[in-house]
């Protein structure tokens, strides 16, 4: 019998480890499944298996900054890691992934598309001459999926030179033939309507903020019982409403709100998180960096 049993057992071990240990991992970034996260990962899953057409459908994941659109994504991109095929002598990159550049500038996204794979830049190299490597060392690679991050971005440039950048993506994928993802806040619809075409290709996928419910319930379940507290956490609804009006259902305020209180709770010596602590007292004025 495991001498933590209110906890996963990954995070059982952890519990285990002295106080510095166990507040470094909390610290660090971890992957937490939750059912919305794991209905983005089967998406991205069916795109990655479709068989190769002229016009592929691309996936459109919209949330407001901290739904975790971005960890999904990196959890997919480990899910489906780069690997050298000895015997052909092949770069293999299931998935290429990119942030969006601060503006529509195609020769800049490009340059961030050869970062991304690993293949050096040509020095005083045109917009053709980046374009023509790019898409010769894709189409070699033949990546299974390209995802831009932060597409929002799009609209810090005009009309015209979202009109240019969306039709290059657009290129893009009938060029290679594989699904585009493109993720971003509410304003990447907005985004990618300037393109007609290209927009109706794109499935939306949506990660809303966290309301009261089984979900949310569900969410702190799985949350608690990955902190490596030797205790059992205590959390009411009273208190969980109170993590969901002052996070405004945004998951890395929930996150961060309860890793701080599980850290305060190791270095206090409670070693659980209690209602108490969220209600009332000190402990969540601090997380908040509100005076106490």
């Amino acid at each position: 019998m495991t001498e933590f049993p209110h906890l996963y057992p990954g995070a059982g071990k952890i519990a285990a480890l002295s106080a510095e240990d166990r507040i470094h991992r909390i610290r660090a970034d971890r992957w937490i499944s939750y059912p919305r996260a794991e209905a983005a990962l089967e998406k991205l899953e069916t795109l990655m298996s479709f068989p190769e057409r002229a016009r592929m459908p691309n996936l459109l994941i919209v949330g407001e900054s901290g739904m975790g659109k971005t960890m999904i994504i990196e959890k997919f991109t480990r899910d489906h890691a780069s690997s050298f095929d000895e015997a052909s002598g092949r770069l293999q990159m299931p998935v290429v992934a990119v942030q969006m550049v601060s503006g529509p500038d195609e020769s800049r996204f490009y340059r961030r598309i050869l970062a991304a794979i690993g293949a050096p830049e040509p020095p005083r190299a045109t917009l053709s001459v980046l374009e023509s490597l790019a898409l010769r060392l894709l189409a070699e690679l033949r990546p299974g999926m390209l995802v831009i991050d932060e597409i929002h971005s799009l609209q810090a440039g005009t009309v015209r030179e979202q009109v240019r950048f969306l039709n290059m993506l657009r290129f893009l994928g009938n060029e290679l033939r594989i699904p585009l993802v493109c993720v971003g806040t509410a304003q990447a619809r907005n985004a990618l309507r300037t393109d007609d075409q290209l927009v109706r290709r794109f499935e939306a996928f949506a990660l809303p903020p966290w309301r009261e419910g089984e979900d949310l319930n569900g969410l702190m379940s799985t949350l608690t019982r990955t902190l490596p507290l030797r205790r059992q956490s205590q959390i009411d609804e009273r208190a969980l409403l109170r993590i969901l009006r002052v996070t405004g259902g945004i998951t890395s305020g929930i996150f961060s709100i309860l890793s701080q209180l599980a850290i305060a709770a190791i270095e206090s010596g409670e070693e659980r998180i209690l209602s108490s602590d969220v209600l009332g007292g000190d402990r969540l004025q601090a997380v908040l960096g509100e005076p106490v």
